[in-house]
C-alpha cells in the first residue's frame, strides 16, 4: 500500500466521521423541537373559536399613552394551530400562532361584533384603538392663536394640549 492509499483511507474515514456528525445534529435538532413543541403546548392549551384574547401591541406601533393589547375574538382554527383573529374595527390579515396572544376570561366581543368585509393589520387597529393618533400624541408648533386649519390640532378637530405650545395664546384649548 502507498502513500497515495494511506491518504485516501483516512479521508475517507474522515468524511465518514463527518457525516456521522451532520446526521447526529440533524437528529438532535428535530428532538430539541419536539421537546420545545410540547412544553409550547402544555403552557399555551389550545383555543376555541369565539374565545377573547389579548394580542399585544409592538412599541413601534403604538404611543405612550395607548393601550398595551387589542382585544379580539378567535374567528377560526387551522388544523396547523394557527388562529384567525377578528377586532371590532375588522379581521387582523396575519395568521397567530398560540404563543403570539392570551385568551381572556371574560367576554368583551362575540363573533357578530367582527367587521367581517374589512381586513387590517394589527398597526392599523392599534392606531384605531388608540386614545392619539396612532404611533404618538399629535402636537402643533403654532406661535400664536390656531384659529385657522394651519394648526394640525384644529385641522383633524382636536383640542391643543400641553405638548404644543406652553406660555403661547391659543384658541383652540
Amino acid at each position: 500500500m502507498g502513500k497515495d492509499d494511506a491518504d485516501k483511507d483516512e479521508g475517507s474515514s474522515a468524511g465518514n466521521d463527518i457525516q456521522k456528525a451532520r446526521k447526529t445534529a440533524a437528529e438532535n435538532l428535530v428532538k430539541q423541537a419536539k421537546k420545545m413543541k410540547t412544553f409550547s403546548d402544555k403552557s399555551h392549551p389550545p383555543a376555541n373559536v369565539g374565545d377573547n384574547v389579548t394580542i399585544p401591541i409592538p412599541d413601534v406601533d403604538k404611543g405612550k399613552g395607548d393601550l398595551r393589547n387589542i382585544i379580539g375574538v378567535i374567528l377560526q382554527t387551522n388544523g396547523e394551530g394557527f388562529y384567525k383573529i377578528g377586532t371590532e374595527h375588522g379581521i387582523l390579515q396575519k395568521l397567530y400562532c398560540r404563543s403570539e396572544f392570551d385568551v381572556c376570561t371574560q367576554k368583551f366581543l362575540e363573533v357578530a361584533d367582527v367587521k367581517q368585509d374589512t381586513e387590517i393589520s394589527l398597526r392599523t387597529a392599534a392606531t384605531r384603538h388608540s386614545v392619539g393618533s396612532g404611533q404618538g400624541f399629535v402636537k402643533c408648533s403654532c406661535i400664536k392663536n390656531c384659529s385657522t386649519n394651519r394648526c394640525k390640532c384644529k385641522k383633524i378637530m382636536m383640542l391643543c394640549n400641553s405638548k404644543c405650545h406652553q406660555s403661547t395664546p391659543c384658541k383652540n384649548k
